[in-house]
């Protein structure tokens, strides 16, 4: 089919036209100056629309909260070779966390006669895509407008294919100004879909079916399988037919909260004889206990306990960084899209229990010790919410209720690090609604992140909830600004505890460990003199802000009162709180 295409910057537009691409992040670099007027004024600005950022990493930041959420890829636009660079932090970030995106900047002119002197010599890279090879999953520099429409379709399958991650394409601004002599021919998209999800083998799933059959206390640990939303209830329906208790280590919302066969937060995994691991890549993690300071580790698992791996990390492992722990001892390892493994595992244990009518009983005695375990766990989380009300300071489990009680029943997600809190305060049921916090490689991108979360759940009437680190609040600030100018519904609770609390705690064991003093343990670990006055930093860009709250009485109306103005201006609101101790 023939492109409409004017302009060699058109046939990039008219490629993300074809895919859908929603947003286009962007922070303005005269590389693809045509490029944007393409966006802008071939396309409408509507497929994609720009959303104007201030720094790149806030444009790879955002375009990693949308793929995140959704699944699919935004197109980050950043500029050359010094907008790369700013931006490798966050494309690192979307590496480590398996997401989707696909980076575009501009280079060049290659055409030695089209440079100008010094300014398209010093942004210019040969080639560009060399800066951040070695964490994307795929990279290019097409040569000319007619090589845009296989390149693209390229990006865009290896960035959707598991495990996904981001691509990264280099697009000449020499071409890219230039007039198109005759049309260029795109191909039929749908004939390039990615490769569908790799199967498991039957086998080996049978042997896991018989071996979950057959434990005495099995578990399911998952990480990464509520990614794809739909292997939630999967998750759920595996787990009941077997009565098997399940520990969601928080990559995605795996399994909700509220299931009677969740235990997380508990002991279990040194009681478990079978442990089914799910989307699990960091088994050395899951498996030892560890002293953050002395690196002594300890193991967690139950002598002769045996392990299965259902995932794809073996397929994503480079050598570049070591994201992938030790080697870890395993039953098996079970290479499969989990959301087409689970059900086909699903169908083995029932096929083996059904042989076994005896083990109905076994199976409904583990279901209701497990429940009393769900629930004691749920109520310890209550009892230290009620005993630390009258403290006089704000914690974070305080926090916590308070949001939930502002924000339940609404189309929210949730993103940011705040300890178990939400799992145990919240009723996280809904697939979809959490966007792990602690996988990416990093500090920096929580507030773009969280933007990018609520841009994919903008359209449907939804919102964002995101508990933001005070140190993380101030790398990339004008973030800030971009939410408010595009009206993204974002709430946003600033953990405000004066530093880097876990940071000073490593200083402070170092010094003690060597017998030395303490006594200037603050520098380089403490936010203070001056303290920062995030709402006031808030307010200057345009945003509803209250703070800093440090009266517990003063929190809920201030969460209140923000809640209102971000959902009827769709704006964000932010709300500094002040921790006294945050926990860690």
């Amino acid at each position: 089919m023939a492109s409409e295409a004017e302009w060699g910057s058109d046939v990039v537009v008219e490629m993300m036209q074809r895919y859908g691409i929603e947003y286009a992040p962007t922070n303005l670099g005269a590389t693809f100056r045509a490029l944007l007027d393409s966006i802008i004024n071939f396309g409408g600005n509507q497929t994609p629309e720009i959303i104007e950022c201030l720094h790149e990493e806030i444009a790879v930041g955002i375009a990693m909260g949308y793929g995140r959420v959704t699944g699919k890829p935004a197109v980050a636009l950043v500029h050359n070779v010094v907008g790369t660079l700013h931006a490798a932090m966050g494309i690192y970030n979307a590496y480590a966390d398996r997401t989707p995106m696909i980076v575009m900047s501009g280079t060049g002119p290659m055409g030695l006669k089209k440079r100008r002197p010094w300014i398209d010599w010093v942004h210019t890279a040969l080639v560009q895509g060399n800066l951040v090879r070695d964490f994307v999953k795929w990279d290019d520099q097409p040569h000319d407008p007619e090589s845009v429409p296989e390149s693209f379709i390229r990006a865009h399958r290896v960035a959707m294919t598991e495990p996904k991650g981001p691509v990264y394409m280099a697009l000449d601004a020499g071409w890219q100004e230039a007039k198109l002599s005759e049309p260029v021919i795109i191909p039929d998209i749908a004939k390039y879909a990615p490769p569908t999800g790799v199967q498991a083998d039957p086998s080996a799933l049978r042997k896991t079916a018989e071996l979950l059959a057959a434990a005495e206390s099995p578990l399911i640990v998952a990480d990464r399988a509520g990614r794809n939303p739909e292997a939630v209830q999967k998750l759920v329906e595996l787990a009941e037919a077997g009565s098997i208790p399940v520990v969601d280590t928080g990559g995605d919302l795996n399994f909700p909260s509220t299931h009677p066969l969740d235990v997380t937060g508990s002991d279990a995994v040194s009681r478990s004889d079978v442990i089914l691991l799910l989307d699990v890549d960091k088994l050395e993690q899951t498996f030892t206990t560890s002293n953050r300071y002395n690196r002594e580790k300890e193991s967690r698992l139950r002598p002769g306990a045996k392990v299965i791996n259902i995932g794809l990390f073996d397929q994503w492992i480079k050598s570049t960084t070591l994201d992938f722990d030790r080697l870890w001892p395993v039953e098996y390892t079970v290479a499969a899209d989990t959301s087409s493994a689970i059900p086909q595992l699903t169908r083995e244990l029932r096929a083996v229990l059904d042989r076994d009518p005896s083990r109905k009983k076994v199976l409904a005695e583990r279901l209701e010790r497990t429940r009393e375990i769900h629930d004691g766990i749920r109520k310890r989380f209550r009892d230290q919410l009620e005993k630390g009300s009258g403290a006089g300071s704000i914690s974070l489990g305080m926090l916590a209720h308070e949001v939930w009680e502002r924000v339940k029943g609404e189309p929210w997600i949730l993103t940011g690090n705040i300890g178990a809190w939400p799992r145990q305060v919240w009723n996280l049921e809904r697939p979809g609604s959490v966007m792990g916090g602690q996988k990416a490689a990093g500090l920096g991108t929580a507030l773009s992140r969280s933007i990018g979360a609520a841009l994919a759940v903008k359209k449907n009437g939804g919102f964002c909830v995101a508990f933001v680190g005070d140190g993380e609040s101030l790398y990339l600030p004008s973030s800030i600004w971009t939410a408010v100018h595009h009206h993204v519904p974002l709430l946003v609770l600033v953990l405000d505890n004066g530093g880097y609390v876990g940071e000073g705690a490593h200083v402070t064991w170092t010094s003690e460990f060597r017998e030395r003093s303490t006594a200037n343990k603050h520098i380089c670990t403490e936010i203070q003199n001056p303290r920062v006055d995030f709402a006031a930093l808030a307010r200057a860009q345009g945003a509803y802000a209250e703070g800093p709250i440090e009266n517990p009485a003063d929190l809920r109306p201030a969460v209140e009162r923000a809640f209102r103005v971000m959902k009827k201006e769709s704006t964000l609101a932010l709300v500094d709180v002040r921790l006294i101790g945050r926990e860690q």
